[in-house]
């Protein structure tokens, strides 16, 4: 047998028994079955609080950014919506938009004054039956970042592109995003992001909604309207000048050597 004196993670096998230290100011007799018990609950609420999800949107939460339709997607120019990617400046003081996406900074606390992982809240009423989807891409790309939401059964995502959730609307629901890795070196992190709700809520048209959402990510204007190559007007290596001498001189360091060659044999004999 043993005793419970400390809240830590430490366990000691004697030939007495096992003792485990777990609770601060209290002397308890322990056996080893009770210790397994007692590491059992640990555990389980470490699961539990997993399950549940974890944000801390306290003065985090962005409250501007609102869900837009479904049909508002279809409504965007290509062509003005890259040339507003083209300009965006992250450190305006405005919100600035493109395609429907917001840009959001996440502010990593190493090398930030105040640490800020925005947290999008998702606020309908009359919510049931309707789905959600949540798309995010770091701008530029390339920079790591991750998703938490306080939705139950929500795992945390780290390092994507192109991050995409979608379900049904829980109202109240929040995800915050926060930096990751490498990304949490920097002062600030870049995130364009934006949730779209279904315009339906029966069950027939929404129940495939998040197989067929319109997922254009801003940096899909730059992949579908690449810069125009200038045309090539260059010659043909064959025809090339530089070329041409270059095939010369070997042409005529060839010949000297055969030249020199027969030359060396008759002295030889």
């Amino acid at each position: 047998g043993g005793k419970v004196e400390y809240w830590q993670a430490v366990v000691s096998t004697q030939s007495t028994g096992v003792a485990v230290y777990c609770i601060s100011g209290c002397v308890l007799p322990i056996t080893t079955t009770s210790c397994v018990k007692m590491l059992q609950v640990l555990l389980l609420i470490g699961l539990l609080q997993g399950i549940a999800g974890e944000v801390s949107c306290d003065g985090q939460i962005i409250t501007d950014i609102k869900l837009q339709t479904e049909a508002a997607q279809t409504k965007y120019d290509e062509e003005t919506e890259l040339k507003t990617l083209m300009a965006i400046e992250p450190e305006a003081d405005t919100r600035q938009t493109v395609l429907g996406y917001s840009l959001i900074t996440i502010k990593p606390p190493n090398y930030s004054d105040v640490k800020f992982s925005p947290c999008l809240k998702v606020d309908k009423t009359n919510a049931e039956g309707h789905k959600v989807v949540l798309l995010a891409q770091p701008y530029p790309l390339g920079e790591g970042f991750c998703v938490s939401s306080s939705l139950d059964g929500f795992a945390k995502q780290c390092n994507v592109n192109e991050f995409k959730w979608c379900d049904d609307v829980v109202n109240g629901a929040m995800f915050q995003f926060s930096c990751y890795q490498q990304s949490c070196e920097k002062q600030s992190i870049n995130i364009l992001t934006k949730m779209v709700v279904s315009d339906s809520n029966e069950g027939g048209k929404v129940e495939y909604w998040c197989d067929s959402t319109n997922d254009t990510y801003p940096s899909s204007l730059i992949r579908t309207k690449p810069n125009v190559a200038p045309d090539y007007k260059g010659k043909d290596p064959s025809t090339n000048k530089e070329k041409k001498k270059e095939s010369a001189a070997f042409s005529n360091t060839a010949q000297l050597l055969v030249l020199g060659i027969a030359f060396l044999i008759p002295c030889l004999f």
